[in-house]
């Protein structure tokens, strides 16, 4: 009878396997995880004699070096290594599925603030990257997704943008262009007049509008130095890139968009995704709503008392009351901001004691 493989011995072959068909990234993050971080803890323990103590023992070291959400990931690609055992016929523990793993920790989304993208627009004038920073903060478009454009994708007569690549680095370190990681990142997107103008103006060096010297994708690297001198001369915060398309969701999202529409624009597989992601921004189109509602309705659907009644059944008019036609109300976080008009109400019921006045609606 063969002996079971160590935890060391069986993460170093399954690595070896899954490099031949894992994306890069993924398989440099899977090793990340695996080899500063559950070998020297557990690598020792043999597949058939791992115990949730093990597990538990992981975890602790991992509580006192990682945030949550990375902690999680190690015990996830933990699991699949260990599921990939058992299916290979391996003589496996339940121990990693007796053990939850850690909690995600919660990471609150960063956004650009309306005057903050209004001096990065100002600061890009002009730049050689100013229609990768109109792109991100206007439709979300991701930064490897910007660095693998081409010109072939662009349709500035029709308005239209086809994201169907993605700028990767591969194992050798090398920049290359793949396919993207989810069949709901390819996607077409209207382009705004804002990104027709610049576009427009972006010097064609190349099939790619912002290759490198080699003719290749620009190296990230590269890329985010052009980022932080333009973030510095907009005298913006100190944001990741990726901010800007946060910020292209919570502004389309506080602008009434459907959610729908959001998660087709950011090339999410779900809009569960996106709902998750944006909470912030649906808490305040929610709070927009209500004072949309107050708007239509609250000048002639409304509770009032009989003494303000006349003898022909009309409300009395209160010393001072403003005029329902010049009842304007703005907020600036509020999609819905319109102005009451008296000829919008003049056809709704007025309630006198939470019930119906007779002859409003037969």
């Amino acid at each position: 009878m063969s002996v079971s493989p160590t935890i060391r011995t069986w993460l170093a072959d399954w690595l070896a396997r899954k490099r031949l068909n894992l994306r890069p990234q993924t398989w440099i993050a899977y090793e990340a995880q695996a080899r500063p971080h559950v070998i020297p803890v557990i690598g020792h323990v043999r597949l058939d004699a791992l115990l949730p103590e093990h597990i538990d023992k992981l975890h602790a070291r991992l509580s006192r070096t990682l945030n949550g959400t990375t902690a999680h990931h190690v015990h996830m690609m933990l699991g699949a290594a260990l599921a990939d055992a058992e299916r290979r016929g391996l003589v496996t523990t339940n121990a990693i599925r007796v053990v939850e793993a850690a909690r995600r920790a919660s990471k609150e989304i960063e956004t650009l603030t309306r005057d903050e993208v209004a001096a990065l627009l100002v600061a890009a004038r002009g730049e050689l990257f100013e229609a990768a920073y109109v792109l991100a903060v206007t439709l979300g478009v991701r930064e490897g997704e910007l660095l693998a454009l081409s010109w072939q994708q662009i349709d500035l007569t029709n308005r239209r943008l086809v994201i169907k690549s993605n700028a990767t680095r591969t194992l050798d370190g090398e920049r290359r262009i793949a396919p993207p990681k989810t069949p709901a990142s390819r996607r077409t997107l209207s382009l705004p007049q804002i990104a027709v103008e610049v576009l427009a103006r972006t010097p064609q060096r190349s099939d790619l509008v912002w290759p490198a010297p080699n003719g290749g994708p620009l190296p990230a690297s590269t890329f985010y130095k052009q980022w932080v001198a333009l973030r510095r001369r907009a005298g913006i915060r100190r944001v990741t890139f990726h901010a800007l398309r946060h910020t292209a969701a919570t502004l389309a999202i506080e602008g009434g968009q459907p959610l729908q529409a959001v998660a087709r624009m950011l090339g999410h597989s779900t809009v569960t995704t996106t709902m998750e992601l944006y909470v912030h921004a649906i808490d305040a189109s929610t709070e927009a709503l209500a004072d949309f509602i107050d708007f239509q309705y609250g000048p002639g659907l409304r509770v009032v008392n009989g003494a303000e009644w006349d003898s022909k059944g009309t409300p009395e008019p209160k010393v001072g009351a403003k005029s329902a036609k010049n009842d304007c109300r703005e907020r600036d976080r509020n999609p819905f901001a319109t102005c009451i008009r008296n000829s919008a109400t003049q056809a709704l019921p007025t309630v006198e004691a939470g019930r119906l006045m007779p002859g409003q609606y037969d």
